[in-house]
């Protein structure tokens, strides 16, 4: 057994990030010990493959606040100077605005206040997905029990919430992110040799065990149905799910029969409720809800091909290389998205999906319409994919990046431990 190293996200395990528990559930499976923490509990349900992690996962909020209090009063007391140093780093970082600093302040207390579990559980590293309250809740504590730090880079925690962003990258053991795009706005974020040569590129991977191919469950080439596309991601502006049913429209003004199936929640099911009303869409568009994953793969089995119209949103967000096309190809599917972020790095257009300009309706729905019309070049670009994916983007690939790094991390760990240990008094305790 390797390790232990400690995981932290915002919602683990959520119905959203399912890249997230299953990474450490592939890294346990893989031979490590991966302590779970969460900030919150997930709001949306559990999956069934995760109820086991959920069960075991120390979960920071609800606080008890004469718990916390306690425990920052003991920490300070057991080092005062390693407490203030850390508290000082996080709220007068220079450059960073109130806000962050703000932040900063509130996730220190959420960090020392997870500090005993760390230290029970031995954990030698600590890695965080999203480096925002994640990452500052791991840099924090990791600090104060003396290991490594590190995270994962996605995609709004590199767009739009900044927090810190640069202390963490000068302090991470290493960072992964996602794709090649983001590596390049790391490095311009701040520049330097020592923090280029800590980024490295893990593309987030699916189980292709998970993932039967379409071919092996389609129906034949000639059936009469219309084709079934299907997308799947949260309701928010940066899917472009306004361009899909406005895509709808103009299929149905052209005549080309489809059935357009979203599945996901989010705050903006009202706005595309009304747009499908408005454009008359309803018997073609159908908002279902979020869905646990046991449920959402025989439908994706069955779809005919993949649509997520990824779009720059108003406040910078915008997706990263969304797992939910991963495992629409791994399942042999044709994708249609656009070149927005690192997409471009998973689909070549024509060969593996179809790429169309960010927020083109028209485009959109001139690829949507290729595909309905042309059973044969879905079943072709559906191959390619598979095999783009089994190539590039498998959990398995990832793992043993992550391997990699977390070897060496405690490798590092253990000496530390061990010098320490050789000049610690009799009696003294960490």
């Amino acid at each position: 057994m390797k390790g232990p190293i400690a995981y932290i996200a915002h919602y683990l395990p959520a119905l959203t990030q399912t890249f997230v528990y299953r990474e450490i559930l592939a890294l346990e499976e893989a031979g490590w010990k991966v302590v779970p923490f969460s900030i919150r509990r997930p709001t949306k349900g559990i999956s069934e493959d995760a109820r086991e992690l959920a069960a075991r996962t120390l979960y920071i909020v609800p606080l008890n606040p004469l718990l916390v209090l306690l425990r920052q009063v003991l920490l300070f007391l057991a080092h005062p100077l390693r407490y203030l140093k850390i508290l000082f780093s996080l709220v007068a970082s220079p450059g960073e605005p109130l806000k962050a600093r703000i932040h900063g302040l509130t996730h220190f207390f959420g960090a020392m206040h997870i500090v005993p579990e760390l230290r029970r559980a031995g954990a030698q590293h600590f890695h965080a997905h999203f480096g925002q309250n994640p990452a500052t809740i791991a840099l924090a504590a990791a600090e104060y029990v003396g290991i490594p730090f590190s995270m994962t880079i996605h995609a709004r925690d590199l767009f739009v919430d900044t927090h810190l962003l640069r202390t963490k990258l000068e302090r991470a053991k290493f960072v992964v992110t996602i794709s090649e795009y983001n590596r390049k706005l790391l490095e311009a974020l701040l520049p330097s040799k020592e923090v280029a040569s800590k980024i490295h590129v893990l593309h987030c991977g699916v189980d292709l065990r998970k993932f039967e191919t379409r071919s092996a469950v389609a129906a034949p080439m000639t059936d009469p149905r219309p084709p079934v596309f299907l997308a799947v991601g949260r309701l928010v502006e940066k899917k472009g799910y306004i361009h899909l049913i406005e895509a709808a429209k103009l299929l149905k003004d052209r005549g080309v029969k489809v059935v357009v199936r979203v599945i996901g929640g989010g705050p903006d099911h009202e706005l595309l409720t009304r747009r499908i009303q408005a454009l008359q869409v309803g018997e073609i568009v159908t908002l279902e809800g979020s869905m646990k994953q046991e449920k959402l793969l025989p439908l994706l089995r069955e779809a005919d091909a993949f649509v997520l119209p990824c779009v720059l949103a108003t406040d910078g967000d915008q997706d990263g290389i969304p797992v939910s096309l991963m495992e629409a190809m791994a399942c042999g599917i044709p994708c249609v998205s656009t070149t927005v972020s690192g997409v471009p790095e998973l689909i070549e257009s024509g060969k593996e999906g179809l790429l169309v300009p960010q927020k083109d309706s028209t485009a959109l729905a001139d690829a949507l319409e290729l595909l309905a019309r042309n059973p044969e070049l879905r079943h072709r670009l559906g191959e390619a994919a598979r095999k783009k994916v089994a190539a590039e983007f498998t959990l398995s690939g990832l793992v043993r990046g992550l391997d990699a790094l977390y070897t060496k991390s405690c490798e590092r760990t253990s000496e530390r431990s061990d010098v320490r240990a050789e000049h610690r008094p009799p009696g003294v305790r960490c």
